[in-house]
């Protein structure tokens, strides 16, 4: 009895939202339950109560819809402004403490999505669309805000190539590093923001490549 009283208040706040919301919670319900493969445009629209036609009409293929269920996600999550808030920042190292702080927020309510994207990547053509655009959308933006106000207060080293340097941040604070060194690793959401904020700032602000006498010791000591 409590099972269906549950599932009628489920489907009576599906009701609510308009059809583009519906879908994607239902989306994220399916993922979170079954993983990223089960979220098939059929079984959402099945979910949602609309047709696949209607699925359609929103997003043109299941790419786009993991991609804009990220989005979602963020908004439910009360974080859909973080890229604004960084924006409106005026100091390159706060810019990274903030994307520290923001990737912590956003893990915790992506970390099923990311992983069963990431997971499927290489062998599923809708999870390797979306996170190819997630990705490389991501380090467009990371270089335009973040990598370019470093650049401007002169404290990007010069041997550093502006996409390089966007695409290095993004590496790093990628989910499934933040997953390894917190879920794993046990690190406290402090020490993973003030940490991984150092390593930023400390990567960016010197050379990006070993000096040659050091390269060749490292290269000794492999031998």
């Amino acid at each position: 009895m409590t099972g269906r009283k549950t599932e009628a208040a489920k489907s009576e706040d599906l009701a609510q939202l308009n059809t583009r919301d519906r879908i994607l919670a239902v989306a994220r319900s399916i993922v979170d339950e079954k993983g990223e493969a089960a979220a098939t445009m059929k079984a959402v629209a099945k979910g949602a109560g609309v047709s696949r036609q209607a699925v359609y009409l929103h997003f043109s293929d299941r790419s786009q819809l993991l991609s804009a269920l990220s989005d979602y996600i963020d908004e439910k999550l009360g974080i859909g402004d973080w890229m604004e808030q960084i924006e409106a920042l005026d100091s390159g190292i706060a810019m990274l403490r903030m994307l520290a702080v923001t990737r912590c927020q956003r893990s915790v309510g992506l970390v099923t999505l990311v992983r069963s994207v990431e997971s499927g990547r290489f062998r599923n053509q809708a999870a390797s669309s979306a996170w190819f655009r997630r990705h490389w959308w991501n380090i467009a933006w990371v270089e335009r805000v973040i990598v370019r106000q470093l650049h401007t207060e002169g404290l990007l080293h010069p041997s550093w190539i502006m996409r390089d340097a966007a695409t290095f941040l993004v590496t790093l604070f990628a989910l499934r590093n933040w997953d390894d060194l917190t879920q794993v690793g046990g690190w406290s959401t402090d020490h993973y923001i003030e940490t991984l904020s150092a390593v930023a700032v400390a990567a960016l602000t010197s050379p990006n490549t070993l000096p040659k006498d050091d390269a060749a010791g490292s290269d000794k000591t492999g031998r």
